[in-house]
């Protein structure tokens, strides 16, 4: 089974704006989900950010991900770089998906064959190289 690595746009996004009668991670439970350590801290430190009403909003959008990912395994990437250069590292060793939002991640995920999954249009969009 292949494992998807979900990052803080995806997170953030499938927490506070749920499908009707369903959720974007239902519609991926078949693959294993985790995220990795760095995510959980971006997701902490925006949610203590409330200088003003926007970084309130999304605040508060970072704390309802982390209790959206509370039972979801996290795993430490010891590369250094951006938590995005650690997701794509941590995708390409492990052979992962990557779940994201990101323009430029998911570019980067397809300049290096890594797989990937976006929402457009309240719809699950899915890069997959079938020859891997």
């Amino acid at each position: 089974m292949r494992t998807i690595v979900l990052d803080t746009s995806f997170l953030i996004h499938v927490a506070n704006n749920p499908l009707s009668g369903s959720d974007y991670l239902s519609e991926i439970q078949s693959y294993n989900l985790i995220t990795i350590h760095d995510v959980v801290h971006e997701l902490s430190s925006i949610s203590h950010d409330r200088k003003n009403f926007i970084k309130t909003k999304k605040s508060k959008e970072a704390a309802l991900a982390l209790q959206y990912i509370k039972n979801i395994p996290r795993e430490t990437v010891a590369d250094s770089g951006t938590t995005d250069d650690k997701i794509l590292a941590h995708a390409i060793q492990n052979h992962y998906i990557i779940a994201s939002l990101d323009r430029d991640i998911l570019n980067q995920a397809i300049s290096n064959n890594i797989d990937s999954v976006t929402i457009e249009n309240q719809r699950l969009i899915w890069r997959l190289s079938y020859n891997q």
